[in-house]
């Protein structure tokens, strides 16, 4: 029997405005009710209906209009096989480019990196781990996504941080889906704890091995996952 886990306020509060959607409550490009509204109606705080909409729209079913608020998104064609299906050729290439990108990033992270650099990873690391240990699933695909883009940022490359900005909005549907497979966000664990640790030492060589190993982990997560499914 699978064990129930527990989930987060935020993660009910993403069912509850996802539920609205897909049973057309609110249809394709109508307006969702402001914050307030919604925190009324849902019993919570600004805060998780806050991270409920990032994650939403990050799943593709809201789009955000600047100075207008949040609209339901045009619906996903279902009939499209998924950028990150293994037999589709856009996994390949997408985890090519990722593995490219982070192993460089990473080098040149691990290279430039003050102490204050260090100290957030390591901050974002131990709220990672808290959240493993709660099971915030919303959490652990916002803080992984913050691990990474962090070293981003470390390197001060404004040219790769703009190209992995762009590659993030295509990742991010993998992070959201993915994640709800206990294995993937406990295979992230080790990685970020050795990567870590590389930046302690300022072993650049060992973090680019230890950010390979963790991308093959994840290649292969992904090729579990989808053989489960057919």
């Amino acid at each position: 029997m699978r064990e129930i886990q527990r989930i987060s306020i935020t993660d009910m509060v993403v069912d509850s405005i996802r539920e609205m959607i897909e049973t057309e409550e609110y249809k394709v490009g109508e307006k969702l009710p402001v914050e307030a509204e919604l925190c009324k109606m849902l019993g919570v705080s600004r805060t998780s209906v806050r991270e409920a909409i990032r994650v939403l729209r990050a799943q593709g079913y809201i789009e955000s209009k600047p100075g207008k608020g949040a609209y339901v998104a045009a619906k996903r064609r279902t009939e499209e096989t998924p950028w990150y299906d293994v037999e589709n050729p856009q996994f390949t290439d997408f985890m090519e480019v990722r593995m490219a990108m982070e192993t460089m990033a990473v080098r040149l992270a691990v290279e430039r990196a003050k102490e204050k650099d260090i100290k957030k990873l390591e901050e974002i690391h131990e709220f990672f781990l808290e959240a493993n240990e709660k099971k915030e699933m919303t959490r652990l695909i916002m803080l992984d996504e913050l691990y990474h883009t962090t070293i981003f940022a470390i390197t001060k490359n404004q040219l790769l941080i703009n190209v992995n900005a762009q590659l993030l909005e295509a990742f991010r549907q993998y992070r959201s889906e993915s994640f709800m497979n206990e294995n993937v966000y406990q295979n992230a664990i080790e990685p970020h704890t050795k990567i870590l640790e590389c930046f302690r030492r300022h072993d650049a060589g060992q973090a680019v091995e230890e950010m390979r190993k963790h991308l093959d982990i994840t290649t292969s997560d992904m090729e579990r996952i989808h053989r489960k499914q057919m």
